[in-house]
């Protein structure tokens, strides 16, 4: 008698599973089934010789080996250098080629122990060509997640970057590094890195699984410029962007733009006036406003304005193409660009800056974190 298949799947012409049920109808994955789908379809998963796909069950690091070396095609690697691996192991070929990108490597591949969330999510990340080095805001998992600390140092800076570019989402305040992942949540991952990085599916701040807030970009300053000075005094600010400060506060009024809000997103845009990239302190611009058309992030890529005040009135004016407000004065060419696409006009609050103000989807968060609320505290 055939083994009882543990999920019902149906199976088309070209290999494609659909999930609907458990056979007993306990478990649902159908909240996973165009993720398994697309990775049977690319030969990322299989079941077992009964065609049970095993859904609910834990990874492991064979399963995990075999999933990301087929699914990145990762160069192939003829001799596995761990000692518990044998050629006549079916894993024996995937061990040997994601071995490089296992960020703790033992000298044991233990293949059929589980995978914790922080190694998959680790190797995942290096198998899809980030690096340590890609990370953009080396604090976001610690500042929104309360298990953080439990995180294993091989892998913090892995685990940031899979956070901040929405491939791994925490639930309840926790993002549960020891936990073990299944292989329905594994195709969830996999697929959303995969059609990322062939620029097939696109992310948005929505998307972040961290700790949400809205933070309206409209209205009346919530502060005076006097606090901000000081606040700005107390991180090491250069006095042009402490005179600065005033500039801001009459233009707020002027746009209706809360000018605390532009005011921290300039300082994590200068290091608070002290610069030290491409946009020189001489150029007055406040937000690393592009040219009409850049050829990449050299000083010449970026605009230049005759005065700080100048400066100040074209950041108000960006800003007010996202926000759907009318600017003052002349405009610079970028805002035109920025006028001209789909969503402008629809960004209202500070986190949905995300993505669209620059690429780093949790830009708004991390202005409203790290500059902000230190504004709002002082």
């Amino acid at each position: 008698m055939k083994k009882i298949i543990a999920t019902c799947i149906a199976a088309a012409a070209a290999a494609s599973f659909i999930i609907a049920c458990s056979a007993d109808g306990t478990d649902d994955y159908s909240w996973a089934a165009a993720a398994v789908d697309y990775c049977v379809r690319n030969n990322i998963m299989t079941g077992d010789e009964y065609g049970n796909l095993m859904l609910g069950d834990n990874l492991t690091r064979a399963q995990m080996a075999r999933m990301l070396t087929d699914g990145f095609g990762l160069p192939a690697k003829p001799v596995s250098d761990f000692l518990d691996m044998s050629p006549d192991n079916w894993s024996y070929g995937y061990s040997a080629a994601i071995g490089d990108f296992m960020p703790k490597k033992g000298l044991y591949f233990n293949p059929e122990e589980y995978v914790t969330r922080e190694e998959f999510t680790a190797t995942l990340v290096r198998a899809s060509g980030l690096n340590v080095d890609s990370v953009r805001n080396p604090g976001i998992t610690a500042e929104n997640f309360s298990d953080a600390n439990k995180i294993g140092s091989d892998y913090k800076t892995l685990i940031d970057i899979a956070v901040e570019r929405a491939y791994l989402a925490g639930s309840d305040g926790m993002i549960r590094p020891k936990d073990f992942m299944t292989r329905a949540e594994v195709c969830t991952i996999v697929r959303k890195v995969l059609e990322v990085t062939k620029g097939n599916m696109t992310l948005s701040w929505s998307d972040l699984g961290v700790r949400k807030s809205s933070t309206p970009m409209l209205g009346a300053a919530q502060i005076t410029v006097d606090q901000a000075c000081a606040w700005a005094r107390d991180r090491g600010a250069a006095d042009i962007f402490i005179n600065a400060a005033p500039i801001y506060w009459q233009y707020g009024e002027l746009f209706g733009i809360r000018p605390e809000i532009m005011y921290a997103q300039a300082a994590k845009e200068t290091a608070f006036g002290n610069y030290g990239g491409a946009v020189l302190p001489e150029m007055n611009n406040w937000a690393g406003i592009k040219i009409k058309d850049p050829l990449g992030d050299r000083t010449e890529d970026h605009e230049a304005f005759a005065t700080p005040e100048d400066g100040i009135r074209a950041h108000y004016n960006h800003m007010a193409a996202y926000v759907g407000i009318a600017p003052i004065g002349e405009p610079h060419d970028r805002y035109y660009v920025v006028k001209n696409l789909s969503w402008a006009g629809t960004v209202k609050t500070l986190e949905e800056l995300g993505g669209k103000w620059c690429p780093d989807l949790y830009y708004g968060y991390d202005t409203l974190h790290g500059f902000l609320e230190g504004m709002y505290n002082y």
